[in-house]
């Protein structure tokens, strides 16, 4: 099998900018598609048992799809790279060398995933490359100095590579000139079955957790670290999602369902993803210490995504691997601090098969 990489146009923004996307293939194996807008993963394309290649994750077939209002005021943000921090903050601030840094609120009374226009708003400057087991393309973008009130000048990159075995990674560099915080991911939505119009209460999930952090009314970590045994929470062994996500728990119902992050055990293989109907399986590994779940509670059908299909709850499942959500209020969560001189890393590898 051989490896192939292509770029066509997407779509013109507003301002005659035009968005390039770019295909990573294996041919009968795996389609990958990100655009340079958001560095935005759109399409992923898999086999079932039959052979028959189905796209797997949420999102829209051209660009307009993704700037049209119905879908921005959902705040789904689906396959973005969000930053320079995912999630939300308590009180929408956080102290730096014993300053208040206040952040602009955009979803109503938050700040969530970055602000206003955070990096999934963004256009990247997008290298496409090939080597002699792999192609791929890496996308930087150089947050200035202040951008969403965040301090320093951030220089960021991320690389999606596919190599000959077909394993997608996802890896993330950064370095900045002022002490800062940082804390990007992916928030790409799974669906294996390739029916946009089924939820995922049918697959199977595992999680290779200990420990979850529960959550407040405002969707924010407490500050405390619960073992998952006993609870909905307790994914370490394969489970039909629906036998946890549809108990009576006070955590689920705050959100709806599973928007909580995981303290994963050992980063190698920790996450799997499974739909026994076509076959397909995700298996995940990260370097990174948690992976926030999200099982899209608040998809309401109220915009037309791929197929004509409007997503609604539990269309699909989020696995953002990253630094535990507002970690910068909490000293018993690991930093996100990131010091000139220093380089922030990260990568997140998806391995798919067929069973």
């Amino acid at each position: 099998m051989t490896l192939e990489i292509e770029s066509k146009n997407f779509g013109i923004l507003p301002n005659g900018e035009e968005i390039q996307r770019f295909t990573l293939s294996l041919k009968n194996k795996i389609e990958v598609s990100i655009m340079n807008y958001g560095a935005t993963w759109t399409h992923l394309l898999l086999p079932n048992r039959e052979g028959k290649m189905e796209d797997v994750v949420l999102g829209f077939d051209t660009l307009d799809g993704y700037l049209q209002k119905n879908y921005l005021d959902n705040y789904c943000y689906l396959g973005s790279t969000v930053g320079r921090v995912a999630g939300r903050f308590t009180d929408n601030q956080f102290k730096l060398d014993g300053k208040i840094i206040k952040l602009p609120l955009n979803q109503g009374d938050i700040h969530l995933h970055g602000g206003k226009e955070g990096w999934d708003k963004k256009i990247w400057h997008s290298e496409p490359f090939e080597t002699e087991n792999s192609v791929g393309v890496t996308f930087h973008y150089m947050s200035k100095d202040g951008e969403e009130n965040y301090p320093g000048a951030v220089d960021i990159w991320v690389t999606y590579t596919l190599d000959e075995t077909g394993v997608l990674e996802i890896s993330y560099k950064a370095i900045t000139d002022t002490k800062t915080i940082i804390n990007p991911t992916n928030h790409a939505y799974f669906n294996l079955s390739g029916d946009f119009s089924k939820n995922i209460e049918d697959q199977m999930f595992m999680v290779e957790a200990d420990h979850f952090l529960p959550m407040n009314e405002k969707s924010l970590p407490t500050g405390e670290v619960n073992h998952v045994a006993g609870t909905p929470f307790d994914f370490r062994k394969l489970t039909k999602i629906k036998e946890n996500i549809n108990q009576i728990s006070p955590q689920l119902e705050l959100a709806g369902g599973i928007d909580h992050c995981f303290i994963i055990n050992d980063g190698e293989n920790c996450v799997v993803l499974y739909d026994p109907v076509s076959g397909r399986k995700l298996t995940l590994s990260t370097t990174e210490p948690g992976v926030q779940v999200y099982t899209g509670n608040y998809l309401n059908k109220s915009f037309i995504g791929k197929g004509g299909v409007a997503f609604g709850k539990r269309a699909a499942i989020c696995l953002e691997t990253q630094h535990f959500p507002d970690s910068c209020n909490h000293e018993n969560f690991p930093t996100i601090l990131l010091l000139p001189g220093e380089v922030f890393q990260s990568r997140t590898l998806f391995n798919f098969s067929v069973e």
